[in-house]
């Protein structure tokens, strides 16, 4: 653990450090004190990642990028998130696409299968994630009978 905290400091990538910064960003842009969230698996390759999350009812994939910000969110979706060639067009480099999906479909085949029917809930691609937040706000809400924003 040490040496994981070192690295992390150095600026020499760290499997450990940055799976907890794509968890830490995905609760960032999905969380809710509405609905909480759940991250996981995810996985890494090169700069790029992507993290599974479910929140009631519904959940998707999130791929990002870092950068010398950190992990920055470039896109979600569901499924399609899950073949190399879509990672390819959204920007990740071809052997990074190919190990992470792989990796993926490896790492997903011990979920649940509600939670993985969950994962296939998301429909397209999405860039505005508050839109989709006010969404699942209202189906909530209309689920328990109280008015949403």
């Amino acid at each position: 653990m040490v040496l994981a905290l070192l690295l992390a400091g150095c600026g020499i990538s760290n499997p450990v450090v940055d799976d907890a910064k794509v968890r830490e960003a995905t609760e960032l842009h999905f969380g809710s004190p509405l609905l909480p969230i759940d991250v996981g698996p995810v996985v890494l390759s090169g700069d790029h990642a992507i993290a599974d999350w479910t929140q009631g009812d519904y959940g998707g994939r999130a791929l990002f990028e870092r950068n010398g910000a950190g992990w920055i969110l470039l896109l979600c979706s569901g499924d399609s998130v899950r073949r190399a060639a879509n990672l390819e067009r959204a920007g990740v480099p071809p052997f990074n696409a190919a190990a992470m999906a792989d990796q993926l479909v490896k790492e997903e085949r011990d979920l649940p299968p509600e939670r993985l029917a969950r994962l296939k809930r998301f429909v397209g691609t999405a860039a505005d994630h508050q839109r989709y937040l006010r969404r699942l706000a209202a189906e909530a809400a209309q689920r328990s009978g109280v008015s949403s924003p």
